[in-house]
């Protein structure tokens, strides 16, 4: 017998909302980066962050810590 495995289906974490937190992770990547460069401050890279909540809304935004 063979059983066949059913996608598991939430309407939480939905396609869109997995994408936008593989971008915002993406983007937090980048603007660390410029950080740890010296290519921006830590004011900028504050502020790169609060752009990339609510361009990419990532799950966990309103608890996710700004660089200090």
């Amino acid at each position: 017998m063979t059983e066949q495995l059913q996608p598991i289906t939430n309407s939480y974490y939905t396609q869109e909302r997995i994408k936008g937190d593989l971008d915002y992770s993406r983007a937090q990547t980048i603007a660390k980066m410029m950080l740890d460069n010296g290519l921006i401050s830590v004011a900028e890279c504050n502020k790169l962050i609060a752009i990339n909540r609510e361009t990419f809304s990532p799950l966990f935004a309103e608890i996710m810590p700004k660089i200090t």
